[in-house]
């Protein structure tokens, strides 16, 4: 029989065991959470979506309910808007595009500006992403179809303008999307 000192050592020594085999076990777990609430993630959850949508028509201007001001056009070959402006103390992350544009004919150029300030002296001031395809050829009214991710992003009080060029002649009925996600700009 051992003497009683050496059994409560041993009990005490099993009972350490008992323990490190469970932390080992359960620790990284514990681990992972206290990380995580430690952690600031600035994107979740506190995105909020964002789509744009606007429709025109390159010579006449923005048509229908519409994302789309300020519209200025060189008749049936350039068209130059704006989108809503980002809201105070927002970000906007803009994550993908896509649109159609018939024009009646097949287009041999076509190009999308997207960016912030519109530019007002040297063409390119202010253009963040630039598209001149690939675009799809549709079967309906000659039209073209593009879709794109990107990455651009958009501080508060920004007025995002779009511009798209098209040659020979672009007449016909354009939609562009734009989306993305808000997020908090103020720290």
């Amino acid at each position: 029989m051992l003497p009683r000192i050496s059994r409560n050592i041993i009990i005490g020594l099993a009972g350490i065991g008992v323990l490190i085999g469970l932390l080992a076990i359960t620790g990284p777990m514990v681990v992972a959470q206290v990380r995580a609430t430690l952690t600031k993630n600035v994107d979740e959850p506190w995105r909020t979506p964002l789509v744009t949508r606007s429709q025109f028509i390159p010579a006449q201007g923005c048509y229908g309910v519409s994302d789309c001001a300020n519209f200025v056009s060189s008749g049936t070959v350039v068209a130059t808007f704006d989108l809503p402006t980002v809201p105070a103390g927002k970000r906007w992350v803009v994550q993908s595009a896509s649109g159609g544009f018939t024009s009646g004919a097949t287009l041999t150029t076509l190009q999308i500006e997207f960016g912030s300030p519109r530019p007002t002296g040297i063409v390119f001031d202010g253009i963040r992403w630039i598209f001149a395809g690939p675009f799809a050829t549709g079967t309906a009214f000659s039209s073209s179809t593009f879709s794109a991710n990107l990455n651009v992003v958009f501080a508060p009080g920004e007025t995002p303008f779009v511009r798209v060029s098209g040659q020979p002649n672009w007449p016909g009925y354009s939609v562009i999307t734009f989306s993305g996600y808000l997020i908090d700009a103020t720290n």
